[in-house]
């Protein structure tokens, strides 16, 4: 079964779902329940339409990470990604493939999909690479600070 991306509904308890996602963080349900309940809080401090929300990425039914974009598209019509693999599940291209999943929406729905990410060479610049992603420059980003800026290259 391939990796799919399940919706992730404002009205999530992290609570109860911290147990299923515990394995990801070597059974530690705290930090399962800390990112659970950021994404809900971000879903419902700024409601967005579909498909421009969070989901929980899942592999043969497995949560193995969590992926978002972080807002509806802007006026260019821009939309920025968000993923994190869960640390049991890190350095198996599951980032890459989440990255081409969230891609495949921003694409379908007409947006243009960038990502930031820390200023310097790490796992997620290879994934963002693998994706056709290219580097765009340093931008000041108000929550992180300077950051790597990735714009997807158009299709050749």
């Amino acid at each position: 079964m391939p990796l799919s991306l399940n919706p992730i509904a404002p009205r999530t308890d992290p609570d109860l779902f911290a147990a299923t996602l515990a394995p990801g963080f070597g059974g530690d349900e705290g930090p399962a329940r800390e990112i659970l309940a950021q994404t809900v809080a971000l879903l419902t401090r700024d409601p967005r339409p579909d498909p421009w929300g969070s989901y929980l990425v899942e592999l043969d039914g497995t949560p193995i990470g969590i992926a978002a974009f972080k807002s509806a598209p802007n006026q260019e019509g821009e939309v920025e990604l968000a993923y994190m693999t869960f640390p049991a599940f890190e350095g198996r291209g599951h980032a890459t493939a989440t990255i081409a999943a969230l891609v495949e929406i921003a694409e379908a729905a007409g947006a243009a999909p960038t990502a930031l990410t820390l200023p310097e060479e790490n796992a997620s610049n290879k994934a963002l690479r693998r994706n056709g992603f290219v580097y765009a420059g340093e931008v000041i980003d108000p929550e992180d600070g300077l950051v790597w800026r990735w714009e997807k290259a158009p299709a050749a």
